[in-house]
Formats: structure tokens, sequence, C-alpha cells
């Protein structure tokens, strides 16, 4: 999930930095992540250099399990990941198990994984009860269709960490479809209240 990655990465340079994150680099989070748009992704991972950058966070947040593959430099999307890798980078950008992000700069990444529109919901939301809160990000590139996030119920105990990714379809709606039943027996169990 390479935009996941990207935000976790600009929101740590802004940390760094000693500053907030800037109006230009919010307006390009604010679609890339809510909208899933490819375009302010491309801006930000160009910013901030490109695959040398992008090499240097996956080194920053522990994702031995994820590497840039057939890149010349340019080819800004071409990753690949496991989902032990994801869940790793959003204990760490979500809800601060560990890692180098610091409250302030989590809370961004939360309100915009909490704030997707209606068309980017799909996935993990599957089989979730209607009151309870999704922080999460979708991904699809031709046969791939991920989606990875955070699942809690408010004002209750901790909720639970996802990430179902996906390889091998046809097209967007049958992986959609496959992701979302995957995601309803995830929800089945880790929703389901406890027997008294």
């Amino acid at each position: 999930m390479f935009k996941v990655l990207v935000l976790a990465g600009t929101l740590l340079e802004a940390q760094r930095g000693g500053r907030k994150v800037s109006e230009w680099e919010m307006s390009q989070l604010v679609p890339m992540i809510t909208e899933s748009a490819n375009s302010p992704v491309r801006s930000l991972w160009q910013s901030f250099g490109g695959s040398p950058w992008f090499e240097s966070m996956r080194e920053e947040f522990g994702l031995e399990e994820t590497t840039i593959t057939a890149d010349g430099g340019s080819a800004w999307g071409l990753t690949s990941t496991s989902a032990r890798d994801q869940v790793q980078l959003l204990r760490q950008v979500l809800i601060g198990e560990w890692g180098p992000i610091g409250s302030e700069y989590r809370e961004i990444a939360f309100d915009l994984m909490s704030s997707v529109t209606p068309g980017q919901t799909w996935g993990i939301t599957a089989g979730v009860p209607e009151e309870w809160q999704v922080a999460q990000k979708n991904g699809f590139a031709g046969i791939t269709i991920n989606s990875v996030g955070w699942v809690d119920e408010p004002g209750a105990g901790p909720g639970y960490l996802v990430a179902i990714l996906s390889q091998g379809w046809p097209d967007h709606p049958s992986g959609i479809g496959a992701v979302e039943v995957v995601s309803r027996a995830i929800a089945g169990t880790m929703t389901s209240p406890l027997p008294k």
C-alpha cells in the first residue's frame, strides 16, 4: 500500500523538521488518501526525492517484506509488500504502539484515513457494525485489490487492525467482492460480543 507509506513519510518529514504539515502537503495528502488520487502521491514522492526517499522510509518503518520492484527511478507505484508489513506500518502510523511518529502527526493520519469518500469505503468495512469507526486505505492496480486499516468500536476496548491483500482478479468488482468476503469473516469474529 504505497500511499500509506508516502503518508507516513510525509508526516515524519514534517515532524523531523519541527514544523506542521505544510498547506501544500495537506493539499496533496487529502485527495491521495480520501479519494485515492494518483497525481498527489506522485507529487509528494517526487518532492522528497523519489525512489531513494521511499526506500529510506521503508527502512525507517522496518518493513522488511516490502520492496520496490522493476523501478528505474520513476515508477512510483511498483512495490511488493505483505500483510504483516502493512499491519506493522499501521501499528506505527495509526495507533502508535511504537515507531517514530508522534501523536500530533498520527492524528492527521487517522483523520484522513477515517474520512475517505463513499466510493472508497469498500473492503475492510464489510461486515463491520454501522456505529463502529473505520480508518482505511484501499489499493487497486490491475489484478491487485487490497484493503487495510483499523476498525474500532467507539468508547469500547481496543479495536483491531486488518490487512487484506489479494491478486489475480479479472476485474475490480471480482476482487472487491472477494476482499469483502474475507472482511465479513473477520468482522463476524472481531465485532461479536464476548459471551458472558
